[in-house]
Protein backbone atom coordinates (compact mmCIF):
# COMPACT_ATOMS: atom_id res chain seq x y z
CA UNK A 1 0.00 0.00 0.00
CA UNK A 2 1.20 3.53 -1.03
CA UNK A 3 1.56 6.20 1.63
CA UNK A 4 -1.41 8.66 1.56
CA UNK A 5 -0.68 12.59 1.98
CA UNK A 6 -2.07 13.91 4.80
CA UNK A 7 -1.69 12.47 8.90
CA UNK A 8 0.62 10.07 9.33
CA UNK A 9 -0.85 9.03 12.83
CA UNK A 10 -4.65 9.14 13.98
CA UNK A 11 -6.18 8.90 17.15
CA UNK A 12 -10.00 7.95 17.01
CA UNK A 13 -11.76 8.32 20.52
CA UNK A 14 -15.28 7.84 22.20
CA UNK A 15 -16.75 7.17 25.27
CA UNK A 16 -15.51 3.79 26.32
CA UNK A 17 -13.21 2.60 23.43
CA UNK A 18 -15.49 -0.33 23.49
CA UNK A 19 -16.65 -0.44 20.18
CA UNK A 20 -16.83 3.01 17.62
CA UNK A 21 -12.87 4.18 18.30
CA UNK A 22 -11.49 0.53 18.10
CA UNK A 23 -13.69 -0.07 15.51
CA UNK A 24 -12.15 3.33 13.31
CA UNK A 25 -9.08 2.83 13.97
CA UNK A 26 -8.82 -1.27 13.52
CA UNK A 27 -10.75 0.09 9.77
CA UNK A 28 -8.36 2.82 8.55
CA UNK A 29 -5.61 0.11 9.21
CA UNK A 30 -7.48 -2.07 7.69
CA UNK A 31 -7.39 0.46 4.81
CA UNK A 32 -3.85 1.54 4.89
CA UNK A 33 -2.00 -1.06 6.66
CA UNK A 34 1.19 0.84 8.45
CA UNK A 35 1.15 3.77 5.67
CA UNK A 36 -1.12 5.76 8.62
CA UNK A 37 -0.42 4.77 12.67
CA UNK A 38 -4.17 4.23 13.88
CA UNK A 39 -4.61 4.27 17.55
CA UNK A 40 -7.73 4.70 19.83
CA UNK A 41 -8.75 5.60 23.60
CA UNK A 42 -12.02 6.79 25.39
CA UNK A 43 -12.93 9.10 27.66
CA UNK A 44 -12.96 6.17 30.11
CA UNK A 45 -11.54 2.63 29.51
CA UNK A 46 -14.38 0.16 28.99
CA UNK A 47 -14.30 -3.11 27.94
CA UNK A 48 -13.86 -5.32 25.44
CA UNK A 49 -17.22 -6.30 23.59
CA UNK A 50 -17.99 -9.21 22.18
CA UNK A 51 -20.30 -7.73 19.38
CA UNK A 52 -18.13 -5.43 18.28
CA UNK A 53 -15.20 -7.89 17.80
CA UNK A 54 -17.57 -10.28 16.04
CA UNK A 55 -18.69 -7.94 13.32
CA UNK A 56 -15.32 -6.93 12.42
CA UNK A 57 -14.06 -10.41 12.43
CA UNK A 58 -16.83 -10.56 9.68
CA UNK A 59 -14.59 -8.67 7.49
CA UNK A 60 -11.68 -11.03 8.61
CA UNK A 61 -9.93 -7.70 11.65
CA UNK A 62 -9.45 -9.22 14.98
CA UNK A 63 -10.03 -7.12 17.46
CA UNK A 64 -10.00 -10.24 20.02
CA UNK A 65 -7.23 -9.13 22.22
CA UNK A 66 -8.36 -5.11 21.89
CA UNK A 67 -7.47 -3.55 25.60
CA UNK A 68 -9.68 -0.40 25.74
CA UNK A 69 -7.55 2.32 27.33
CA UNK A 70 -8.09 6.36 27.79
CA UNK A 71 -6.45 9.44 27.16
CA UNK A 72 -4.19 9.45 30.24
CA UNK A 73 -2.48 6.73 28.66
CA UNK A 74 -1.35 8.84 25.41
CA UNK A 75 0.56 11.63 24.32
CA UNK A 76 -1.02 14.58 22.22
CA UNK A 77 2.46 14.97 20.59
CA UNK A 78 2.29 11.06 19.12
CA UNK A 79 -0.93 12.10 16.67
CA UNK A 80 -1.48 14.30 13.75
CA UNK A 81 -5.38 14.20 13.60
CA UNK A 82 -7.63 13.17 16.69
CA UNK A 83 -10.97 12.27 15.10
CA UNK A 84 -13.59 12.44 18.33
CA UNK A 85 -16.82 9.63 17.92
CA UNK A 86 -19.18 11.41 20.32
CA UNK A 87 -19.84 14.86 22.06
CA UNK A 88 -18.12 13.18 25.78
CA UNK A 89 -14.95 12.11 23.72
CA UNK A 90 -15.39 15.97 22.01
CA UNK A 91 -14.59 17.73 25.30
CA UNK A 92 -11.39 15.54 26.53
CA UNK A 93 -10.17 15.41 23.46
CA UNK A 94 -9.93 19.41 23.80
CA UNK A 95 -8.17 18.91 27.33
CA UNK A 96 -5.84 16.67 26.24
CA UNK A 97 -4.71 18.55 22.94
CA UNK A 98 -4.35 21.81 24.60
CA UNK A 99 -1.07 22.69 25.06
CA UNK A 100 -1.01 21.98 21.14
CA UNK A 101 -2.13 24.21 18.40
CA UNK A 102 -4.42 20.67 16.98
CA UNK A 103 -8.41 20.88 17.21
CA UNK A 104 -10.24 17.14 16.92
CA UNK A 105 -12.48 16.93 14.45
CA UNK A 106 -16.00 15.43 15.07
CA UNK A 107 -17.65 12.83 13.52
CA UNK A 108 -21.32 11.97 14.81
CA UNK A 109 -21.23 8.55 14.32
CA UNK A 110 -24.41 6.05 15.93
CA UNK A 111 -24.39 4.21 18.96
CA UNK A 112 -24.78 0.29 18.55
CA UNK A 113 -25.49 -0.25 22.05
CA UNK A 114 -28.95 2.31 21.45
CA UNK A 115 -30.95 -1.34 19.96
CA UNK A 116 -29.20 -3.39 23.17
CA UNK A 117 -32.48 -5.02 24.49
CA UNK A 118 -33.92 -5.75 20.97
CA UNK A 119 -33.30 -9.27 19.49
CA UNK A 120 -30.28 -10.34 18.75
CA UNK A 121 -29.82 -10.13 15.08
CA UNK A 122 -30.94 -6.48 15.41
CA UNK A 123 -28.37 -5.73 18.18
CA UNK A 124 -25.66 -7.53 15.51
CA UNK A 125 -27.08 -5.11 12.58
CA UNK A 126 -26.43 -1.83 14.61
CA UNK A 127 -22.90 -3.09 15.36
CA UNK A 128 -22.96 -3.63 11.06
CA UNK A 129 -24.49 -0.61 10.40
CA UNK A 130 -21.80 1.44 12.53
CA UNK A 131 -18.73 -0.46 11.45
CA UNK A 132 -20.02 0.48 7.57
CA UNK A 133 -20.83 4.13 8.64
CA UNK A 134 -16.92 4.50 10.37
CA UNK A 135 -15.82 2.76 7.16
CA UNK A 136 -17.77 4.82 4.68
CA UNK A 137 -16.74 8.30 6.77
CA UNK A 138 -12.90 6.81 6.72
CA UNK A 139 -12.58 6.04 2.76
CA UNK A 140 -14.60 9.85 2.39
CA UNK A 141 -11.59 11.87 4.56
CA UNK A 142 -9.17 9.51 3.63
CA UNK A 143 -9.65 8.44 0.60
CA UNK A 144 -10.17 4.68 -1.51
CA UNK A 145 -7.07 2.27 0.18
CA UNK A 146 -3.82 2.36 -2.26
CA UNK A 147 -2.67 -0.89 -3.48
Amino acid sequence: MTKPSGPKSVLFSCTMNSIRSPMAAALLRRRFGKAIKADSCGVYEGYLDPFMVQVMEEWGVDLAEHEPKSFSDLEPSAFDLVIVLTRDAEENAKEFLEQGDMTPEYWDTPNPTDEMFGPRDLRIQAYRDCRNFLDRKIAAHFGPAKA
